[in-house]
């Protein structure tokens, strides 16, 4: 009985051990980082709204991803909130165009937002930015 017991008191680490191991949390994969998302080849955020209007496309500086739908909504001092306008492709629609063509006013912020990538065939998204033009 007395071995049987010493058996047990030095085997009880080794059985506490297994039992926490079993318990653990497998880590999961780190989560990649976002794609760059901008308009055209604009990477400032200061631009024009003929700079836009030039290349009015969503592109990316993510190997093997592509644009696949956003919105786009319009802010101005003094001015409502305009939008969203849905886009489902990389390109901006020809109603997004014509309202940033109209909006000539100072200082409007473009808010791209809800931006969807199709990146080596499965979905991804990324952050949404912003860019400001005047006149």
């Amino acid at each position: 009985m007395k071995k049987i017991f010493l058996l047990l008191i030095l085997l009880l680490p080794a059985i506490l051990v297994s039992a926490k191991n079993k318990h653990k949390k497998k880590k999961e994969p780190e989560a990649l980082p976002y794609p760059n998302v901008r308009i055209g080849n604009i990477t400032t955020y200061y631009t024009t709204r003929e700079a836009i209007l030039a290349n009015p496309i969503l592109t990316t500086d993510s190997v093997g991803c592509r644009p696949s739908g956003f919105t786009v909504s319009l802010k101005a001092p003094g001015h409502d909130f305009f939008g969203p306008l849905y886009s489902n492709t990389w390109e901006m629609t020809k109603i997004q165009k014509e309202k940033i063509q109209e909006w000539d006013y100072k200082d409007v912020t473009i808010y791209i937002q809800d931006i969807h990538l199709n990146c080596h065939e499965r979905d991804a998204v990324a952050k949404p930015f912003e860019v400001k033009y005047d006149h």
